[in-house]
């Protein structure tokens, strides 16, 4: 009788040893798991974080953002502005109307993300000088210019980023 309860012990014994080491096995997976996400949040919210300007690519959709924003710096953009951009943009960067349009709708959303473009000039070109030519370059200096005038004579401010924009891009 003695040797069954000293069985059923070593059996009692090993069954719940059996079951702690799988419970902390469970909780040591479920712990790396937690590890994990707080990495993959922490990726996530670094790339959610980042501004637009700061993920382009596209020269245009640069190009569309300095432009947007001297068109700005005469107060809000009015229609008259807007309708002489989305046909500019169109011209030099030889698209469609609705490319433009989209073009224009990015600029405008950017722009209202970082609030002054000409502090993120440099950051901003990055991909026109990585990619453009040197006439492409100067096309797009000639699109920030028609951009200022579209309402009157340049204002100061942007005159001033349509040098910052010149020397970034063809002092280069």
């Amino acid at each position: 009788m003695s040797i069954v309860i000293a069985i059923l012990g070593a059996v009692a014994a090993a069954f719940w040893a059996f079951t702690h080491f799988v419970n902390a096995a469970n909780e040591g997976r479920e712990a790396l798991r937690d590890a994990k996400g707080v990495v993959r949040r922490g990726k996530w919210n670094r790339r959610v974080d980042q501004r637009l300007i700061e993920n382009l690519s596209d020269p245009r959709e640069a190009a569309a953002i300095l432009a947007f924003q001297i068109a700005q710096y005469d107060g809000a953009v009015t229609d008259r502005q807007r309708e002489a951009l989305v046909r500019d943009m169109s011209e030099t960067f030889q698209t469609d109307a609705e490319t433009a349009d989209g073009l224009f709708a990015f600029a405008r959303m950017a722009v209202g993300e970082i609030n002054d473009a000409g502090n993120s000039a440099r950051k901003i070109l990055r991909p026109v000088v990585d990619v453009c030519t040197a006439a492409e370059k100067s096309d797009l200096v000639g699109l920030l210019e028609r951009a200022a005038e579209v309402e009157g004579a340049p204002t100061e401010m942007q005159r001033r980023l349509i040098a910052e924009a010149r020397r970034i891009l063809l002092d280069a």
